[in-house]
């Protein structure tokens, strides 16, 4: 709008009801929700190593025209990627690519679609120009800009935070691109607010908001969306790896399903044919036979099964601990409800 009074531009900035301005292009469903609009910022942020890289990995298959884990592409050819990654080391970035996205798609990605670049040996103060040089070259449908925070000097500078939103929102609206912005929550467990005024920036400014977790105990990936302009996505994604390290969809067993379980049926299979085992043997045995993952859960289970009686429990030292079928496996018909214990 150079060389424009500010009223000529006020008029072609005014909106009415008869302005006849395209919907929003998304670029991918998931699970049938439409998500990833074309001329806006997105907003991915979790702990450390939470699965916000499996996240962008997600993207970048689905990119591809192929469905992962219900994520779809909407186009009728394949999405352009660009892909900035200012946090990992070169070898990473390019084994993610070729190992990881290459073999989702079960090919090698496409040097014509993937635009990779690794800015980590830039010094901060250059990445912004590489990054706008790379879109303006690349024209990409999808841009994983992974991590805003490098190219900024201070996180928790307005200023600073404010000209690199304002810059990033233009950008989008100019190319037509869905600019994916990787941030890290705060470090406190409790806290999953966005890092910094970038954060507070980047969250007020955002189309969406998705925000990755793992479960230490079951080693499961989640993906939630926190906050929309547009489409609800009603449920969490859950994921787990394969062991070659890829995403695949899995399920979280539900309270339902854990309440199911006979724990009297769990101990007996278990501790059959011994007089006493180990707690870590049987720890082992319970956890191999009934899959089960957390650590959490598997402490509850034992919990249980000593405050009804199921087994009781023989202390030796501070690191031996042994358990042995209790009365009520010894005696059904009995009732020692009042039996209480700890693992």
């Amino acid at each position: 709008m150079e060389g424009l009074t500010i009223i000529e531009q006020l008029s072609q900035l005014r909106i009415t009801a008869s302005s006849q301005i395209p919907p929003h292009e998304f670029l991918y469903t998931w699970n049938g929700t439409p998500c990833f609009a074309k001329g806006e910022l997105v907003a991915v942020t979790g702990k450390a190593k939470s699965g916000k890289t499996y996240l962008n990995s997600l993207l970048m298959a689905a990119a591809s025209g192929q469905t992962f884990i219900g994520l779809k592409s909407l186009s009728d050819k394949p999405l352009r990627v660009l892909w900035i990654d200012t946090e990992q080391s070169p070898d990473s970035t390019c084994e993610i690519l070729r190992d990881r996205i290459g073999a989702m798609i079960g090919e090698q990605p496409s040097e014509e679609q993937y635009h990779v670049f690794n800015l980590r040996s830039v010094n901060w103060q250059d990445r912004m120009l590489h990054v706008v040089t790379a879109i303006s070259i690349c024209r990409p449908d999808l841009v994983i800009f992974d991590g805003i925070r490098d190219v900024v000097g201070d996180i928790n500078n307005y200023e600073e935070a404010q000209k690199l939103i304002g810059q990033l929102l233009y950008i989008a609206s100019e190319y037509k691109t869905c600019i994916v912005c990787v941030l890290h929550q705060n470090k406190a467990v409790e806290d999953k607010t966005l890092r910094g005024a970038l954060g507070t920036e980047l969250q007020n400014k955002s189309f969406e908001t998705y925000e990755c977790s793992k479960n230490p105990d079951t080693r499961i990936f989640s993906v939630k969306q926190t906050a929309t302009r547009k489409y609800d996505m009603p449920n969490r994604i859950d994921f787990c790896l394969t062991p070659d390290g890829l995403p695949v969809a899995c399920e979280v067993p539900t309270e339902k399903e854990e309440k199911s379980i006979d724990l009297e049926e769990v101990f007996r299979s278990a501790l059959m044919g011994h007089g006493e085992m180990r707690a870590g043997a049987l720890k082992a045995q319970v956890r191999m036979r009934y899959h089960i993952t957390s650590d959490s859960e598997y402490g509850a289970m034992v919990g249980e099964a000593l405050r009804q009686g199921i087994v009781t429990k023989r202390v030796v030292s501070d690191r031996e601990v042994y358990y042995l079928p209790g009365p009520k496996m010894l005696s059904p018909q009995l009732d020692f409800d009042g039996l209480h214990g700890a693992p």
